[in-house]
């Protein structure tokens, strides 16, 4: 099944996370838009859900929308399942995991980056900016 990673397109550490999906995601599960994108504004308001700022959000059809730690867990047991990151956050309660990440996010604007590395052509078509929410529904054979 397809999920769909909605990132802060104006976060170095976003940036970092995204190229690392797209490194180790094998089997090319997750596509991305970035949350100050019309496709996001437009893919809210179709689901009538509205984007929290300053978190990852992963839709997934059969979990709706999965934000902050959870949204972290569901990628690295998809990505790698055997990952001992996945297994250590699952065992904290999710209110503690969620504070962490709320915590991680506040101080990620002040991670300097150098600068963001551009995806390939090939990793360029699972980026959603230029597609209608039915047509990406459509794409996704969702």
């Amino acid at each position: 099944m397809k999920s769909i990673v909605f990132y802060d397109d104006l976060c170095g550490v976003c940036n970092y996370w995204v190229n690392w999906i797209l490194k180790y995601d094998k089997e090319e599960v997750f596509y991305f838009a970035p949350l100050q994108s019309d496709f996001a504004d437009i893919f809210s308001a179709h689901f009538k859900y509205k984007f929290p700022l300053e978190t990852l959000v992963v839709w997934e059809v059969n979990e709706a929308f999965l934000i902050k730690s959870d949204a972290v867990i569901f990628i690295l047991q998809l990505i790698k399942p055997s990952s001992l990151g996945a297994k250590v956050l699952k065992f904290f309660p999710k209110d503690l995991r969620d504070a962490g990440y709320s915590v991680f996010a506040y101080f990620r604007r002040y991670v300097p980056m150098k600068s963001c590395k551009i995806p390939s052509k090939k990793d360029r078509v699972r980026f959603l900016t230029q597609f209608s929410v039915s047509e990406t529904l459509n794409k996704l054979k969702l």
